[in-house]
């Protein structure tokens, strides 16, 4: 049954897709268990020489990914545009790696030769969000068939366009059929893909509540998983901090992408010397943000990519006044009439660390702001939340950031900048934030499992085996 594909920034209909059925899934596994036994057979080198092609092939369609992304998601455009960059460099970097993933010799007691190998688990399934569809989907697909596995992707009811061209791009760049295949629908589908025994292993990013779901159902099967889950992520400026880079970064990591990033930095801590100062900037800053259609270029701010992620953002904020938060600046936007689903950028001071827009991810562009006198009082701060994704660290001392990035728990640390992100750096989270790292050097060991091997120099049973 096909469900319409809406755009964020006016409530346009802009396609229909299918809602895959059991049988669908069904057949989907069917296909890819065939297309496993000879895509084993390709050698390295040619699965990496393929996902070469699809690189240049996507850089040569960026601008229609961009033009598609931004139609579907409400992302700005210069945003999809840096994005359509960053989901070619994965295949190439994956393309890259192909051949190169190797095992290790062993040293052991005894007349032996012993060494491990890397080995494909074999249907790798990946479950994305509808926040940066197209960057996931190049994340999910190209490390899976680079390692040798076979690739099942279940984009986001609500953005599934660029997925969709993107399997058409690794078709024309020769990959058979088969080996990679989309699957467009909503929970039922993701169900049916998740609770299948013929997964050898599931790799999602989304919401912590859809999480647990898919865990409790990988387990039925003992089928393992990778986890990045949300995060609510603290950014945490000092006072000896250069101010202006550290404003600049806060506006980047609470607001680009309407706030619909897991590493969002919507926890602000700030050292009490600089408190004042730096808040006043900051609110003069946010009402200034332009909110409006994402294709303009002056636009700073789009709209949220649901209408269901906007009724909880809108939620979240007359929540935070209820507890007793200063609603200390947002921004204007546009209202109902667009037929978009745009929200206010919202800060809010006068907070304190039991507050739900303090402990809980909003997903939108909130943000709350708290002071702190010492090192120890950030730390507390910090870690008052379930998750453990990110943090961002401003200060002109060395030691002191270094400190901050050892006793911060969070799976990524940014010291002096915010936001940066490499296919060659290990990305996920602890606690709340999931398990499993992709990226780099993790993703070998996410998409590959290791075989032993052990072979005696002097065949026979070793002394003191005897029967």
């Amino acid at each position: 049954m096909p469900t319409n594909v809406v755009s964020p920034i006016d409530g346009e209909t802009l396609g229909q897709v299918e809602q895959m059925d059991a049988a669908a899934v069904d057949l989907a596994y069917n296909t890819a268990r065939k297309a496993l036994e000879e895509w084993r057979k390709v050698p390295s080198e040619r699965r990496g020489r393929i996902l070469l092609r699809a690189a240049d092939l996507l850089e040569t369609r960026a601008e229609d990914f961009a033009q598609t992304e931004t139609l579907n998601t409400g992302k700005l455009l210069k945003d999809t545009r840096r994005e359509a960059g960053r989901a070619a460099a994965c295949f190439a970097y994956y393309g890259g790696l192909a051949d190169k993933v190797t095992g290790d010799t062993l040293d052991v007691a005894g007349p032996f030769h012993t060494y491990t190998k890397r080995e494909p688990y074999g249907v790798a399934v990946g479950v994305i969000p509808w926040n940066v569809p197209y960057v996931f989907a190049a994340k999910k697909i190209a490390p899976a068939l680079a390692f040798g596995n076979v690739s099942l992707l279940k984009p986001a009811e609500e953005t599934p366009l660029t997925a969709l061209m993107l399997a058409e791009v690794l078709a024309e760049a020769g990959l058979p059929e088969g080996m990679a295949q989309v699957l467009t629908g909503g929970a039922e589908t993701g169900k049916a893909l998740v609770s299948d025994p013929r997964a050898d292993l599931i790799v999602f990013t989304g919401a912590d509540s859809t999480g647990r779901v898919i865990a409790k159902a990988a387990a039925e099967n003992l089928t393992p998983i990778a986890m990045e889950l949300g995060g609510k992520s603290p950014q945490i400026v000092f006072a000896d901090a250069d101010l202006d880079a550290a404003l600049a970064s806060v506006l980047l990591g609470a607001f680009s992408a309407t706030g619909q990033m897991c590493i969002a930095g919507s926890r602000l801590l700030v050292q009490r010397e600089v408190y004042d100062t730096f808040v006043a900037r900051l609110s003069e800053a946010v009402a200034g943000l332009r909110v409006g259609d994402p294709r303009e270029q002056r636009t700073q701010v789009g709209p949220q990519v649901t209408p269901g992620q906007r009724d909880k953002t809108l939620d979240m904020i007359r929540l935070g006044q209820d507890e007793g938060a200063t609603l200390a600046a947002d921004a204007p936007y546009p209202g109902a009439q667009s037929g978009g689903f745009y929200v206010p950028p919202t800060l809010f001071t006068e907070v304190n660390p039991e507050m739900r827009i303090m402990r809980e991810e909003i997903f939108g562009p909130v943000l709350a702001v708290m002071p702190f006198a010492t090192e120890e009082e950030a730390i507390e701060l910090a870690h008052a939340t379930d998750f453990g994704l990110a943090a961002g660290v401003w200060t002109k001392d060395l030691g002191r950031a270094h400190r901050m990035a050892s006793r911060l728990r969070a799976g990524t640390i940014w010291l002096n900048t915010y936001r940066m992100l490499s296919d060659s750096v290990p990305f996920g989270g602890v606690d709340h934030s999931g398990y499993g790292r992709e990226g780099g050097p993790e993703a070998v060991r996410l998409y590959t499992w290791t075989k032993s091997v052990w072979t005696s120099t002097e065949p026979g049973i070793p002394p003191g085996y005897d029967f």
